[in-house]
């Protein structure tokens, strides 16, 4: 009789499903956007005649993540999923647009890269409405124990996005095809089209009836920049941010530093995309299993502990192969290992970030989490490209980058950035490790206030 009353007042509705569908396919959408040009780099300076074109394409989404980045914090908070979502599906599906009509061939070569950047701006613009929705989402529309699965599900669709763009990218563009930029980009704009679609069945913020205690009508989240500031005396927050937005800077430095890093070895273009593709869907597996663990057991200190300690051994690895040609196989695995133990942490973190700030918003917590990421990520990306270096004469040889010896000089050696990139990695890991011992408030009170209704 008592559990019956409870389910009364706390029930999911079907249409969750809808809405989870929605968020991840614009998380997907933007994610194809993102890094569209990361894995064919040589390829996309050449055909937008600028030395730095790729870099640019992809730095512009970290660089414009932090001043919108406080925009979408307030403006969800503030006004909730429901327009939030929209905002960011048009201006995704309006970057596509432009960025479509700067790769045709019969567009001046002149015009092409200041037209791209801008469609790759507008995009960027909806990278931070889309991408702290997943924690909202949760929050509000699935029960307690579907949150962290939920989001698993939608945040990580971010980096699926990601992996499909960079395997793909190198079938669409490559020695064959070297101008074929315009085809690309009409893919990439038909996914866009998808969450647009969509936005059509997305006409509510929250359910009818909250799906939760913590999101019950009693439960009143501070206003932003209160919120803000909740977060900042938080020394579990900080660690987390720190240290997790750390992993998601470190991630993105990885993704732009790939396919250059294997090339000069001598790694054919298909595997340099492929090995792209496996970080992300090896990260989807150990993603989804820490996500059924702590649905299940609640245990997010130790299920992240663990997999940052594993992902730090993986990176070790990686950054010893990256230096040797012919050694698929230590590749490979290097990075199945890191791609399963470093993303099982970063859906999970952002439901901690709600957890230790509670009953702070779900887009404050999540939103500072990633922007802080970041403004690491463009730290580590310009960082690491400092630290290149000078091929020999055997890398020149059997280099795989560039088809022509006009283009030989922006080859380039990698040893000293996935040095760099490893140093920094064991750093968030120790210091995670050493100071990170969460509360898990929200938990607590959603057990305190079914305790509370049980004695009634």
């Amino acid at each position: 009789m008592i559990n019956s009353m409870l389910n009364e007042d706390y029930r999911v509705y079907p249409k969750r499903w809808i809405y989870l569908l929605a968020v991840s396919m614009i998380n997907f959408s933007n994610g194809n956007t993102w890094i569209t040009y990361a894995a064919i780099t040589f390829y996309t300076n050449n055909y937008y005649s600028n030395s730095n074109a790729a870099l640019f394409f992809n730095v512009i989404f970290m660089v414009l993540s932090i001043p919108v980045g406080f925009l979408a914090c307030w403006w969800i908070d503030k006004f909730g999923l429901r327009s939030a979502y929209h905002i960011g599906t048009w201006a995704n599906f309006i970057g596509n647009i432009i960025r479509l009509v700067a790769s045709g061939t019969f567009i001046d070569p002149s015009l092409r890269f200041p037209i791209a950047i801008t469609g790759q701006a507008v995009a960027a613009f909806a990278q931070p409405f889309v991408m702290f929705l997943p924690t909202k989402l949760a929050a509000y529309w699935f029960a307690d124990n579907e949150r962290a699965i939920a989001n698993t599900l939608s945040s990580m669709s971010n980096p699926i996005g990601i992996a499909v763009m960079y395997s793909l990218a190198p079938v669409f563009v490559n020695k064959t095809t070297p101008d074929n930029f315009f085809n690309m980009n009409i893919a990439v704009t038909a996914v866009a089209v998808i969450p647009v679609i969509l936005s059509l069945f997305i006409n509510k913020s929250k359910p009818p009836t909250p799906a939760t205690p913590s999101r019950d009508t009693d439960v009143d989240a501070p206003p932003f920049l209160e919120g803000v500031k909740i977060c900042f005396k938080s020394k579990t927050f900080i660690v987390l941010s720190i240290c997790l937005g750390g992993g998601v800077g470190l991630f993105n430095a990885l993704y732009n530093n790939l396919q250059p890093a294997l090339c000069v070895k001598g790694y054919n273009p298909t595997f340099n995309g492929g090995m792209g593709t496996l970080l992300i869907m090896s990260g989807l597996v150990g993603a989804a299993i820490s996500g059924i663990i702590v649905d299940k057991w609640g245990e997010f200190e130790k299920v992240m502990k663990v997999s940052f300690c594993i992902a730090g051994v993986a990176a070790a690895s990686l950054s010893i192969c990256i230096n040797y040609e012919g050694v698929q196989w230590w590749v490979i695995l290097s990075i199945f290992i890191f791609g399963a133990a470093g993303f099982s942490i970063y859906p999970i973190g952002l439901e901690m970030g709600v957890e230790a700030t509670f009953p702070v918003a779900e887009a404050t917590s999540t939103g500072l989490i990633i922007m802080i990421g970041q403004v690491q990520g463009v730290f580590y990306v310009i960082m690491t490209n400092l630290a290149v270096g000078k091929p020999d004469p055997h890398d020149m040889a059997i280099q795989t980058c560039v088809d022509t010896n006009s283009q030989n000089h922006t080859v380039l050696t990698w040893k000293w950035p996935f040095l760099i990139w490893l140093i920094c990695i064991s750093v968030l890991i120790t210091s995670f490790v050493a100071f990170f011992w969460p509360k898990y408030k929200r938990r607590n009170y959603e057990q305190g206030k079914k305790w509370n209704e049980l004695d009634l």
